[in-house]
């Protein structure tokens, strides 16, 4: 298994308004490309096949296992999926680098104390020494995150926020930016700061399905989570 952290083979992307949708397309076929040369997905965890179909689950409505699917597999660009489940088995210490905007602070204190409601095995904590970190919070510009992240240069130009995890089927360190000059809303801020760290547990892909999901495709500026995106955590980490 490598062991390096990788832009996430799929790229959730957050773009300008003014971006041509054909752009978009052309970039995330060409991230696609790069990212199946970059990393190979790895490891014995669960198929998320196996997870909807165990009778345990019956709590979960079709509806709810239909979209777990959709946003848990394991890449959602590269020939390599494997269909496995990867989340975090231990701790996740976050550890915020370049700037704290208060509300952003305040919004990451939020988001975590709402996550570790949802999951019962792993506690999500926010640290203060970088040597405690297994994730890294990056609040500024797309080259403080390429300074963090060499492998995003590349990647950021079009994105407002980005997520990186290792490969494998167990994620064991991470990192994620929020572009806070280009994106100038402060709830766009605060909907990609939830919305990266909720995919880098493993729930990587984005759907159409849901508007009010933070996991919809298309740009939106939700701050809460959905219903349905609280089951989904519950469903990939409570099982």
């Amino acid at each position: 298994m490598k062991n390096l952290i990788f832009i996430l083979i799929a790229i959730f992307a957050i773009y300008c308004f003014v971006v041509n949708p054909d752009v978009r397309s052309g970039f995330i076929d060409e991230s696609k490309n790069i990212s199946e040369n970059i990393s190979e997905i790895s490891g014995g965890g669960k198929k998320v096949q196996e997870i909807v179909n165990d009778k345990t689950n019956d709590k979960y409505t079709e509806e709810e296992k239909e979209y777990f699917k959709q946003i848990a597999l394991s890449s959602e660009f590269s020939n390599n999926d494997n269909g496995t489940v990867c989340k975090w088995e231990s701790d996740i210490n976050i550890f915020v680098t370049n700037e704290k905007p208060e509300h952003l602070m305040d919004e990451l204190n939020k988001v975590v104390n709402e996550l570790n409601d949802i999951i019962n095995p792993i506690n999500i904590n926010i640290v203060d020494n970088r040597s405690d970190a297994n994730f890294f919070v990056c609040f500024g510009s797309q080259n403080d995150y390429n300074t963090l992240e060499p492998a995003s240069v590349g990647y950021t130009e079009d994105n407002w926020g980005l997520f990186t995890v290792n490969s494998g089927s167990i994620i064991k360190s991470g990192a994620l930016y929020v572009d806070i000059y280009r994106c100038e809303s402060i709830n766009g801020q605060k909907h990609l700061l939830r919305e990266e760290l909720t995919q880098a547990l493993g729930l990587f892909n984005d759907s159409y399905k849901y508007r009010n999901s933070i996991f919809q495709q298309d740009w939106t500026e939700t701050t809460e989570y959905a219903p349905i995106d609280i089951r989904m955590i519950e469903l990939l980490y409570n099982n």
